[in-house]
């Protein structure tokens, strides 16, 4: 007898935990670089060269980690979706995007009830790429495998 795997669920729970409580946080620049001085570049000049690269490089440090965020989440979506019904198609994969965007929406309309954070359309539209990443990566791998077939197993499309 095959045994079924464990629940994904705890795991998708963390995630989404996860990006919820860095949502309700806030780092202010001042502090960072006060504790990265202090802790991390102590000689003045590494530190002088850090303030530069980090001038240069957060825009895509910060909404890099948005686009994994979503992506991931996507993947947990998708992998409770397969736990569940014992399979993935476009349609499940689609879906589980959508909840995703969803979550997306409701993490940043959280957001501008934090002190000092504010939520964006742009932040929206950034965690919809990794979400659109993620989506059409799983879509590919599920790909039909000939004429009659819609789901990463070859089983039959329905009507």
């Amino acid at each position: 007898m095959i045994e079924r795997p464990r629940t994904p669920l705890p795991v998708l729970a963390a995630w989404v935990a996860l990006i919820f409580g860095t949502s309700c946080t806030v780092v202010r620049p001042q502090e960072f670089f006060e504790f990265l001085h202090r802790y991390v570049f102590t000689d003045a000049s590494v530190y002088e060269k850090f303030q530069t690269l980090w001038g240069v490089a957060w825009f895509a440090v910060v909404k890099g980690w948005h686009v994994a965020e979503f992506a991931i989440l996507t993947w947990f979506v998708v992998r409770v979706i397969r736990w569940k019904t014992g399979t993935v198609t476009r349609r499940s994969i689609a879906a589980a995007m959508l909840c995703c965007a969803l979550f997306a929406i409701s993490d940043e309309w959280h957001q501008s009830f934090v002190p000092d954070r504010m939520g964006t359309a742009t932040d929206v539209l950034i965690d919809c790429l990794g979400i659109l990443a993620m989506g059409l990566a799983l879509m590919r791998r599920c790909r039909p495998l000939s004429p009659g077939a819609d789901a990463a197993l070859g089983e039959p499309r329905s009507p």
